[in-house]
């Protein structure tokens, strides 16, 4: 008896679709308060600036995220606060921002753990599948995050990014590494 396509059990299975990961470092920040909490250090005048240029490479690329799941130090939300604000100029549709305390001076495990449920999370827009995830966070996790996928020493300086191609069905079989390729990588130094 043969099977109509409709019959095979295979076609049950939901497809790989392309998703893309953004590892990124937050902007350099400001080191002169000696009295200011690591988690409160801002920017320094040099991360001011990278921001807004990392955010016309990520539109120049096509590599928008549609959602930036970001670490709560300060340094990090005017990283994403930046680029969103240079997007929004452009008139390119900008990210939800999830703000994640978890993710400060988070490792490469809780990097992971949050882009595996990245699928389910919602914000004030509506964003509940984002195709496109960025992790704005901090070293050394970033980096160890980004070599892992990678399979190779990576070492993000501030607001450099690694790009991944991940063919998966959605957010939640993300640990598989075998399903991350890296495709790009971009530093502020080198635009």
């Amino acid at each position: 008896m043969s099977q109509t396509p409709d019959s095979n059990p295979e076609s049950s299975i939901e497809p790989e679709v392309s998703l893309k990961l953004l590892l990124m470092r937050h902007a350099k920040s400001d080191w002169s308060g000696e009295s200011v909490a690591d988690h409160d250090r801002p920017l320094n005048p040099r991360g001011r600036r990278d921001g807004p240029a990392m955010a016309r490479w990520f539109a120049d690329s096509g590599h928008v995220p549609d959602c930036i799941l970001c670490s709560s130090a300060k340094r990090t939300e005017q990283t994403a606060a930046l680029m969103e604000s240079y997007w929004r100029h452009l008139d390119v549709p900008t990210p939800a921002i999830i703000i994640r305390p978890e993710l400060y001076l988070a490792r490469a495990e809780t990097i992971f753990d949050c882009v595996s449920i990245a699928g389910t999370l919602t914000d004030e827009k509506g964003v509940n599948f984002p195709r496109t995830v960025m992790v704005l966070g901090h070293n050394p996790g970033i980096s160890h995050a980004a070599s892992w996928l990678a399979e190779s020493a990576i070492g993000l300086p501030t607001a450099a990014v690694a790009v991944y191609q991940c063919e998966l069905s959605d957010w939640s079989n993300f640990m598989d590494h075998a399903a991350a390729t890296l495709i790009e990588m971009m530093k502020p130094k080198a635009l």
